[in-house]
């Protein structure tokens, strides 16, 4: 059961992720707000549940897709260019990390 939950963790961190990329530009700084909004929604709420480790598992598959992205094809195209709302969202990808290893400290949360 345990596995089952770290596995629907890691597939909503990179369903989220890649939504993420593709709203952040959309009507700055709207998109960007949603895409923050929504991406960091899900692991706060698993910091304060019985098993906050999944939310490293989340932060791992939402992160997975931003390295994918960042990374770049050969023939040069990008999906987060470098301007302010690129930037800003890199830097919400530091704070996921951080929800990450923060996450890594909890034992258990508050849930009944």
């Amino acid at each position: 059961m345990l596995v089952l939950g770290h596995l629907a963790a890691l597939v909503a961190g990179a369903v989220v992720g890649l939504a993420a990329v593709l709203v952040h530009r959309e009507t700055f700084p709207l998109g960007l707000v949603l895409a923050v909004a929504a991406s960091f929604a899900l692991p706060i709420r698993l910091l304060w549940s019985r098993r906050p480790r999944t939310a490293a598992t989340y932060a791992a598959g939402w992160l997975a897709v931003l390295g994918l992205v960042v990374a770049g094809r050969p023939e040069g195209d990008f999906a987060i260019a470098a301007d302010v709302p690129g930037w800003s969202f890199l830097v919400a990808g530091f704070l996921m990390v951080a929800v990450g290893l923060v996450s890594l400290t909890r034992s258990g949360g508050r849930d009944p």
